[in-house]
């Protein structure tokens, strides 16, 4: 069980308690999807606090935590962790400080520090996102439908790719794609360029109509039990020119010298660096964008952030996006990118959708 992995490599006696803010977080250690919640572990137990709004769903999906109903009007947060502390005579706490305000944790810890018997309090760094980088058998079967969603919606949308459409038509058409095939919202807001426009990294959909020769640039995912997916793709409106294909054939060759280096053990860097040897090779080595990816699961953006500092070993479970690009102002850009796990059977690739230039 997740919590347990959370307490015996954070809790560092038996007197000790971790307390946990972070939304995703907790759903990842809960199962709870719902808000205003707070996460208590101590040696003894997994109290989950929430209120009025959430206390049936969360006591129907976080089965393995004491679900507790704090009564707003008349008890405070701070209040009641600081009873439960003195319950189970903890006299340290670890408390998730990247994931509340500091004025907010100042009233909080000034009455938690009055009113138990914890002596130490100090803050807990990254050690839940460390664990969420390793997904389970069914984490990775959630992202692999979301970006089953996601593949079969592109392929809906191109017929409509026509002259005169309009960036924001075309991807209200893709999120409305997505959501008819079951995805719960929207990975994160759809990115969709045009020409000059798909230079843009991460461009929002505008009135710009869809021209012959054009690049097309579409950033999107789905969504499925929390889990996301993310992808992109390039297209061309009519022939493509030499430069079209010679700056697409170099970002899907840095693509995949990546996904040929990713195997178990090898550093984000190792992997940034297979790809940026092909782009920082060529003649447009200046217009090459500064990452490689990221993990994605609960959230868009998770840990390992693949680049020229990450340190971090991809072992097997960890779901990474692989995205290398191009981007020249007033031209336009060319970015390919793909779900990409590891597996005790070697690397498998979840978004499916072709990645040889079409044009359309």
């Amino acid at each position: 069980m997740k919590i347990n992995i959370l307490r015996q490599q954070a809790l560092t006696n038996t007197n000790s308690a971790i307390l946990l803010f972070s939304d995703i977080n907790i759903r990842y250690l809960s199962d709870f999807s719902g808000h205003a919640a707070t996460i208590l572990v101590t040696d003894k137990t997994n109290y989950l606090i929430t209120d009025y709004r959430y206390f049936e769903q969360a006591k129907e999906q976080a089965i393995t935590f004491k679900v507790i109903c704090r009564d707003r009007a008349n008890q405070t947060l701070s209040s009641l962790i600081a009873e439960l502390l003195q319950q189970d005579s903890c006299s340290t706490l670890l408390f998730e400080s990247e994931h509340i305000d500091v004025a907010h944790w100042q009233g909080m810890v000034k009455e938690i520090e009055q009113c138990s018997s914890i002596e130490d309090i100090l803050p807990l760094i990254g050690s839940v996102e460390k664990l969420r980088m390793i997904k389970s058998k069914d984490e990775i079967t959630h992202i692999k439908q979301a970006a089953k969603i996601a593949d079969q919606a592109l392929f809906n949308i191109l017929p409509m790719i026509k002259a005169g459409i309009t960036e924001r038509e075309l991807a209200n058409e893709l999120d409305y794609q997505m959501s008819k095939l079951g995805s719960e919202e929207l990975s994160f807001a759809t990115i969709l360029g045009f020409g000059e426009r798909s230079a843009l990294p991460h461009g929002i959909p505008s009135g710009r109509t869809l021209k012959q020769g054009d690049l097309i640039l579409i950033d999107f995912g789905a969504v499925v039990n929390g889990y996301r997916s993310d992808m992109t793709r390039t297209f061309v409106f009519g022939k493509a020119t030499t430069k079209q294909r010679a700056i697409y054939q170099l970002v899907k060759d840095a693509q995949q010298a990546a996904i040929d280096a990713l195997i178990e053990g090898v550093s984000g860097e190792m992997l940034y660096q297979q790809s940026a040897n092909i782009l920082l090779s060529s003649e447009y080595k200046e217009y090459a964008g500064e990452g490689l990816g990221h993990g994605v699961g609960l959230q868009l953006h998770e840990q390992p952030f693949i680049g020229p500092d990450c340190k971090t070993s991809i072992e097997q479970g960890c779901v990474i996006t692989i995205e290398p690009g191009i981007y020249i102002p007033e031209w336009g850009g060319v970015r390919i990118e793909d779900d990409v796990v590891l597996t005790k059977h070697g690397l498998e690739i979840l978004t499916q959708s072709p990645k040889e230039l079409i044009e359309l």
